[in-house]
Order: structure tokens, then C-alpha cells, then sequence
């Protein structure tokens, strides 16, 4: 039998058991990952993502900047490094999706 936690009020009734594995996860829940995005995106470019305000609860908007930078400091530090910069360029520049309008049929 796995451990438990136990949250809720006095009476019986109202509390709620959960398995404390549930939050041990190492893969965040997708409602978590969607206000994680929202927070990126609104962090980058307040302009551009200012609807997403609306969604966000009032405690976490005034720190999305803050965890923006902070992704970005920890891309540009661990992962940008190891980055090959002309194989980068060569798979950006790459029409992977071209429009099939406008190419000639195949037969």
C-alpha cells in the first residue's frame, strides 16, 4: 500500500486522499504546463500576449518576466553553448512545410 496524504477540512466527509506519488511526477500536469507557456509567452512580449493577463492568476503576471529571463539566462548558459550554429542556420532556412500549391504535381 502506497503512502498517503490527507488534505481537507475537520470533518471527514470533506477530506480528500491522494496518493502523495500524484505530485511526484516528474511531468507536470497539463494544466500546469498551460500556465507555464501563458507565463512565457506573456513574460517575452506583454504587447504582443497582453489577453493572456486575463488568464493568468493576478500573483503569477507580475512575475512572468521574471521567469522569462530566467529561461533565457539558462538557455544562453547550458544549452546555447553546444548549439552548432551553421547546422542551426541550414535547419531554419529549410522550407520543411512548402506549400503544395505551388509546387507542379507529381506523377
Amino acid at each position: 500500500m502506497g503512502l498517503e496524504v490527507v488534505f481537507g477540512g475537520l470533518q471527514e466527509e470533506s477530506r480528500l486522499q491522494t496518493r502523495l506519488a500524484a505530485f511526484s511526477i516528474d511531468h507536470g500536469q497539463p494544466q500546469e504546463r498551460f500556465y507555464n507557456l501563458l507565463c512565457l509567452a506573456f513574460g517575452a512580449n506583454k504587447v504582443e500576449f497582453a489577453d493572456a493577463e486575463n488568464f493568468l492568476p493576478p500573483t503569477r503576471a507580475p512575475r512572468c518576466s521574471y521567469e522569462y529571463r530566467t529561461l533565457v539566462r539558462a538557455f544562453h548558459k547550458e544549452i546555447s553553448p553546444h548549439v552548432d550554429q551553421e547546422m542551426a542556420k541550414r535547419v531554419l532556412n529549410t522550407d520543411w512545410l512548402s506549400d503544395p500549391d505551388t509546387k507542379s504535381p507529381q506523377r
